[in-house]
């Protein structure tokens, strides 16, 4: 397994969550807080950079203050409380992306209207929510999602195992639809992504690609994985992305962000 180089200036850390930086239980591991203090006193930004809402992320990461956070696939990077981009999709694309999920009575799916003030759900039964919640920690449920009054940045399916690929094939709408995860299809403008996001977050703190490290596992973190020159895709990863990464980090089971980072820290090599 490769690490980064002892002697590079890293200043900025970009972090996957699901299947990268969470373990085999999708939970932070224990051992993180310490290497991220140990990024944090030496003046690099600890990033996540997730498909996740940005009011899960800010949760997940409380204790670390006001960092840095790539949120909704890339369409929103917030510092804090302050808005560093974002990307709206227009009120037609919405209502395409709402019949077209609802079009789809032979699937078990669920829609969540990813909004600027909170994510939207039609569905309320226990089962959804459940799959929901370790994602979007601020949900309203509404009788009707087309009755929605809130900017909205990015909509994710949430389907049954096996059936992301007929669900992303299904909607066939004016904007740019990703698989983001075994049960999740996301769908937002064109052109918008985590290397977009990261991007505006390095231009915004001074960062260049030589001086960022990014880890990733699925096709949703392959632009993101493009803008850094420390890229590294998990022993896990997608074979997209192990393809596109310039380096491998063992498995999210293992700690495998962990491992690299400690390894940066203590000035090593080697694993």
């Amino acid at each position: 397994m490769h690490t980064i180089n002892p002697n590079a200036t890293i200043k900025l850390v970009a972090v996957d969550m699901d299947g990268t930086f969470l373990d085999g239980e999708g939970q932070i591991p224990e051992a993180a807080w310490v290497v991220i203090d140990e990024l944090q006193a030496k003046g690099i930004s600890f990033v996540p950079a997730s498909g996740r809402q940005f009011a899960t992320l800010r949760e997940q990461f409380a204790a670390l203050g006001e960092i840095a956070i790539i949120a909704e696939n890339g369409t929103v990077v917030m510092h804090g409380e302050q808005e560093i981009y974002s990307n709206i999709i227009d009120a037609q694309s919405v209502t395409s992306v709402i019949a077209a999920t609802r079009a789809q009575s032979a699937l078990d799916v669920g829609l969540v209207l990813c909004g600027r003030r909170t994510a939207y759900v039609e569905r309320d039964d226990e089962d959804f929510l459940a799959a929901i919640a370790p994602y979007y920690r601020a949900v309203q449920v509404v009788e009707d999602l087309d009755q929605v009054e809130d900017e909205i940045i990015k909509m994710a399916v949430n389907v049954a195992t096996g059936q992301v690929q007929a669900m992303a094939a299904a909607l066939d709408v004016p904007l740019q639809v990703v698989v983001s995860g075994s049960h999740w299809v996301d769908a937002m403008n064109h052109g918008v992504h985590k290397g977009l996001a990261l991007k505006a977050l390095q231009d915004k703190l001074g960062v260049t690609q030589d001086e960022t490290a990014v880890f990733g596992d699925y096709p949703n973190d392959l632009e993101m994985i493009k803008g850094a020159t420390y890229s590294f895709a998990m022993a896990n990863a997608h074979p997209v992305v192990a393809a596109a990464a310039n380096f491998t980090a063992p498995a999210n089971t293992e700690h495998g962000v962990l491992q690299v980072l400690r390894a940066y820290l203590e000035g090593r090599d080697e694993l």
